[in-house]
């Protein structure tokens, strides 16, 4: 959680929007698991990843933009030995530093490492309670399992009070009936619940295709059996509704209610109600420095080109951005959306004041591997 200062930094940010809020850096293109959702190794492979002399020179350049928080993603970033050196480079710089990761590759040595580099919060992907479905939705035996073990080093040694840190969910129809189970696994573990709609590239679902060609997009690929049909939409609105009387009651989920509300039309006809705040409001960065309005959407243009800051602050900069961004379908990816809502959403600004003031007061317990498990072999025989 961050500290006073910083809450009051973020505070400002949404209220001027004069300055990036929110800014992830793909910190590795290589990843240890092959989610079936997923092409960001694939549309990365021709980049290099940045050395920690050019990392220094980034985190120059964001002190200089003073953003608000900086999100660390890959790929997955623990495959960088040098990770604590990452984090160095910008919390040294007083920017706050989140870790997002699948977490299989955590250790105590390692985890003890990046938190005494400054690291106080991560998100941690989980999409199931079933070990086998979350083996062949990452296409890697046993990785459901390293991630249960890597939850439990990261709740061993990150900042038990006033944390913030969660789990990342992938709702689709792999899923989607376990939802309410994984926000109370999530709840008794001490993460919140941070649901994501899966987002596809093709025309496997009753919604409109998104764009065309995978290649066009970075993340999100074409795997049908993961999209809804008219069939789960039903379904799909009762369990969401589950979820905002779960919120409601105290359950630790981290979506604003308005984000919940809008997600089943996403998932259902990629509809959205919002519009994209990039670059000024949040961009992405590659794992090489490409500068990019968002983590789909691919450019050319480089982070450490001549008078980037003055570059990036040009109303010529800004307009070129917003073209690209006007031919995006659009996206609930939860972060973009969130950040937009905070800023221009008065009701979201203040569930979001009401909702920092519980967590600068909530204590998290740490909790073991052989815990997690029973808590999730508990919820896994139960019926909601």
């Amino acid at each position: 959680m961050a500290n006073l200062k910083e809450k009051i930094k973020l505070v400002k940010s949404a209220v001027k929007k004069s300055t990036p809020l929110y800014v992830q850096f793909a910190v590795s293109k290589r990843c240890d698991l092959k989610c079936r959702m997923c092409q960001a190794v694939e549309s990365r492979k021709d980049e290099r990843e940045l050395t920690i002399t050019e990392i220094e020179k980034l985190a120059d350049i964001l002190c200089e933009l003073d953003i608000g928080v900086l999100v660390l993603t890959g790929g997955e970033p623990l495959l960088r030995k040098d990770l604590p050196e990452v984090i160095e480079a910008f919390t040294k710089r007083k920017i706050p530093v989140r870790l997002q990761t699948n977490a299989t590759l955590a250790t105590d040595r390692r985890v003890e490492a990046l938190v005494n580099a400054g690291l106080k919060e991560v998100t941690i992907s989980l999409d199931t309670l079933d070990p086998v479905k979350q083996d062949n939705i990452n296409n890697s035996e046993g990785s459901w399992l390293r991630i249960i073990r890597g939850l439990s080093v990261f709740s061993k040694h990150l900042p038990l009070k006033g944390n913030i840190s969660g789990i990342n969910i992938v709702v689709s129809k792999y899923n989607l009936k376990e939802i309410p189970n994984l926000i109370k696994f999530t709840t008794a573990i001490g993460f919140y619940a941070s649901l994501i709609p899966v987002h596809l590239s093709g025309n496997g679902s009753d919604a409109k295709p998104a764009r065309g060609a995978d290649s066009e997009f970075i993340v999100r690929t074409d795997s049908p059996d993961f999209a809804f049909t008219s069939d789960d939409f039903s379904l799909l609105d009762s369990v969401y509704s589950d979820v905002l009387r779960m919120k409601k009651n105290g359950y630790l989920v981290y979506n604003s209610n308005r984000f919940l509300r809008e997600s089943p039309d996403f998932l259902k006809f990629r509809k959205i109600y919002w519009k994209c705040d990039s670059p000024t409001l949040y961009f992405s960065i590659s794992p090489e420095g490409r500068f990019l309005p968002c983590v789909d959407i691919k450019t050319d243009k480089s982070i450490f080109s001549s008078n980037f800051i003055q570059q990036y602050k040009s109303a010529e900069f800004i307009k070129e951005m917003r073209d690209i961004v006007t031919k995006c379908p659009g996206c609930m990816y939860a972060c973009w959306p969130e950040v937009t809502y905070l800023c221009r959403d008065p009701f979201v600004f203040t569930e979001r004041m009401l909702q920092g003031f519980k967590i600068s007061r909530f204590q998290r317990k740490p909790m073991t591997q052989e815990e997690m498990l029973r808590a999730a072999q508990e919820l896994r025989t139960s019926e909601f």
